[in-house]
């Protein structure tokens, strides 16, 4: 046989290999994902339906005709929720006391926790189906290449043993009847297809529950029927509301851009524009990230609240912004269900906004893993450059968790790795400090490795003012997060959300503009304030901390 010959025949049986083993990875791989607080399993079938089982409550079967093709469904085995804990922020001070008290005297509620995340998974729906198609999409590629592999192996291994003349032979008799060999093969791959398809499950019953929602048409078996009326119907009321405030929040913070303070404070180095040009928008115009100003918009503490995560997209579309940086604390207690929290952010921000992020003490180490995965920069104990300037922060060393309070994640004390950090920041060269908790990023200040030092974690504002020999900025929590009460849904106090503009020249931010949303669903955008200046180490203040 020629060796054009012997290629061609080694490329075809690869490629029937191939076909061979497609449907077997498609309908054998298992993605171990979330839905809602739970772990889950996910699979892909051939019944047209998404099932949802819930073991012995039973199941949701839902059609998925227009939105799943070829036929094809996805069963979701749904596992437990993960332990997550208590929502105590014990180290965390409040702007008023009287004003962070749960008015029934406890912890939060770990019903209306799990409700709350079927709300999200119910109004944004699409932050779960991109999870589950990159994991689906991911196993599905794995088991196929690895099955072609293994199959390709075996048979060169084959081919070894019997030797080149025993191969060629055989190879002969292959190649004399290769289309009668690849029509079986191809028959036989679509006589086992057909086999599955045609095994049709019962027709869905339509449970009239789900009448005028996006699950219309759906059934529930088992003793889930049973609950579902009710359990629905909260989650569904739940989502309605969330959907029904934050459209109003967004509609009002649009009729009050048009009317925002536009009179920066500028600087006296004639690179900013007049007043008069208006806003970073006008900026922009002007030269924008290329001449006078960057701008970002910087959250912190959202603690998955989705709703104001649109309020976060709509005011970085407003103000033309040229980055997102997150304080942390973006989930409740960072268990690997809450990587929707991030998601959802990440799907309200503009595309291709470039997006940053430091770990809080509610964040894990998997949510920063997951918001990598997302395209975010993650700043653990490192640099990164953010629209020409560049930040320096390291994650909050604690991890607290529902019913422990907060324990540290590393050897050090607290005051050990906040010493340790503030040798690394007079070893590095940046711009402006990113950090969660200002009391860490306090011995940095102080010992002037830092000009500029932003933070969250207090859940009220502070600054910008005068620390040490830099300036420090806190933001109150973006998601509205009062103490021992459920963070997702209406508000339960005022959420801030800041836009600060920094000096292209200098890298020195300029001034801070804060927009606040009320529970009464009002938006306020307050005039703009200027960073002062940081001081000479001889000239620093006395050193004051707040009352906590």
């Amino acid at each position: 046989m020629s060796p054009r010959r012997r290629t061609l025949t080694l490329l075809i049986a690869l490629a029937v290999i191939a076909l061979m083993t497609l449907p077997w990875a498609v309908f054998t791989s298992r993605a171990d994902l979330t839905f809602g607080p739970h772990e889950a399993q996910y699979r892909i079938t051939a019944d047209s339906r998404l099932t949802v089982d819930f073991g012995p409550l039973g199941r949701l079967l839902v059609p998925a005709d227009d939105s799943i093709p070829l036929g094809l469904g996805l069963h979701v085995d749904i596992g437990e929720i993960p332990v997550s804990g208590d929502d105590r922020d014990e180290e965390r001070p409040a702007a008023d006391p009287a004003k962070v008290k749960d008015p029934g005297g406890g912890a939060v509620d770990a019903l209306g926790g799990d409700i709350a995340s079927y709300a999200a998974l119910f109004s944004s729906p699409q932050a779960q189906i991109d999870q589950v198609v990159e994991g689906l999409t991911r196993e599905i590629l794995i088991r196929w290449a690895l099955a072609v592999c293994l199959i390709t192996g075996g048979l060169v291994g084959v081919g070894i043993v019997l030797g080149p003349q025993r191969l060629d032979g055989l190879m002969r008799a292959f190649a004399g009847k290769e289309l009668i060999g690849i029509g079986l093969v191809i028959v036989l791959v679509l006589a086992g297809l057909g086999t599955v398809v045609l095994k049709r499950p019962h027709p869905i019953v339509a449970d009239p529950a789900f009448e005028g929602t996006p699950l219309a048409g759906s059934q529930v078996t088992g003793r889930l029927g049973g609950i579902i009326d009710t359990a629905f119907t909260a989650v569904r009321d739940f989502a309605d509301d969330n959907d029904a405030f934050y459209d109003q929040v967004l509609t009002a913070l649009r009729t009050q851009w048009n009317d925002r303070p536009i009179t920066g404070n500028w600087t006296d180095r004639g690179m900013i524009p007049p007043a008069e040009t208006g806003g970073q928008g006008d900026a922009k115009d002007s030269g924008g990230s290329d001449g006078a100003v960057t701008t970002f918009v910087f959250g912190s503490d959202i603690h998955c609240n989705i709703g104001m995560a649109r309020v976060v997209g709509a005011v970085s579309e407003l103000s033309g912004a040229d980055a997102y940086i997150d304080g942390g604390d973006i989930t409740m207690t960072g268990t690997s269900a809450e990587n929707y929290c991030l998601d959802v952010l990440d799907d309200e921000l503009p595309e291709k906004l470039p997006r940053m992020i430091v770990k809080g003490n509610h964040d894990s180490q998997e949510t920063t893993r997951h918001a990598r995965s997302r395209g975010w920069e993650v700043l653990e104990d490192s640099t990164a450059e953010m629209a020409g300037v560049t930040f320096f922060g390291s994650p909050d060393p604690r991890r607290t968790v529902f019913g422990s309070g907060p324990q540290l994640e590393t050897d050090l004390t607290a005051d050990q790795y906040a010493q340790r950090l503030r040798d690394e920041a007079c070893e590095t060269d940046f711009d402006i400090m990113l950090i969660h908790d200002a009391a860490v990023a306090a011995p940095t200040l102080r010992a002037g490795c830092a000009d500029y030092a932003l933070s969250g974690h207090w859940h009220r504002r502070v600054g910008p003012e005068t620390f040490g020999s830099g300036v420090r900025y806190l933001s109150s929590t973006t998601g509205g997060a009062l103490a021992n009460a459920l963070t997702p849904g209406p508000l339960k106090m005022n959420a801030e959300l800041s836009i600060i503009r920094v000096d292209n020249a200098t890298k020195r931010p300029i001034d801070v503009q804060i927009v606040t949303v009320t529970p009464d669903q009002e938006v306020r955008i307050e005039p703009w304030v200027r960073f002062p200046e940081p001081l000479p180490l001889v000239s620093q203040p006395p050193e004051e901390e707040p009352a906590e």
